[in-house]
């Protein structure tokens, strides 16, 4: 090697006078920006990691979160339904009765009509047979030329 060393014209102790200040400053270079370095990429990666994984559990929570509430809103649906459906039910009696109460009147009013119907035809009935028995004794006393007397 040193017959190498000495046809490119350096000599051994020059190299390993050149050497030594490499390694040193290696070594200093090592302490104050690599080993510093790398352990800030590591804080760094497990920073990212540990972020992460929040972030998964906040994921998690905020899911169950949103199943919770879907729950809760399925529930009030199911609820306004109920409710929707109670009050149709009220409102179907109601108008049930409602419509019983005018019923009823209807059939007042129209019984209330048909007796007074009743009373005027039978009134006009018995107008009609007076005027029919003096109509036919002036039609007979007209014929026979006479009053006929009872």
């Amino acid at each position: 090697m040193e017959a190498t060393l000495t046809l490119l014209g350096i000599s051994g102790k020059i190299l390993l006078l050149q050497i030594i200040p490499f390694f040193l400053a290696l070594f200093g270079l090592h302490f104050i920006i690599f080993k510093p370095m790398l352990a800030s990429l590591k804080e760094r990666e497990e920073n990212i990691h540990g972020f992460k994984k929040t972030a998964e559990g906040m994921q998690g929570q905020v899911e169950d979160k949103v199943a919770e509430l879907e729950e809760k809103l399925a529930q009030a649906r199911a609820e306004a339904a109920s409710e929707r459906s109670r009050l149709k039910a009220e409102a179907a009696a109601a108008e049930s009765e409602i419509l019983g109460a005018a019923r009823e009147r209807a059939d007042v009013i129209i019984s209330e009509a048909r007796a007074e119907l009743a009373r005027d035809r039978e009134a006009a009935r018995q107008q009609l047979t007076a005027s029919a028995q003096e109509l036919s004794a002036a039609i007979a006393a007209q014929i026979l030329g006479r009053k006929l007397g009872s």
